[in-house]
């Protein structure tokens, strides 16, 4: 079973030329260390704190777009992978 995370989603998301390539070749997007988020909880809730610390308000919207198109990225590959 695949288990995409939307750190690596984002990741792979920096070559594009739209505001989800913006927000994920923001500096402060990259590479972190979610070492305070080792309880097992919700990935989106912790992503949006993250957000909301590092970024610019604007790319907040961005943040929940980025989310819906992962959302479905990550149902489509666990689909392919049953």
């Amino acid at each position: 079973m695949i288990n995409l995370k939307f750190e690596e989603w984002l990741i792979d998301q920096q070559y594009r030329e739209d505001l989800v390539g913006d927000l994920a070749r923001v500096p402060s997007m990259q590479n972190l260390e979610h070492k305070a988020l080792t309880r097992r909880s919700d990935e989106h809730k912790n992503w949006t704190e993250i957000v909301i610390k590092i970024v610019e308000p604007g790319y907040i919207p961005v943040f929940n777009e980025a989310w819906q198109e992962f959302l479905l990225a990550k149902q489509t590959a666990e689909k392919s992978s049953d």
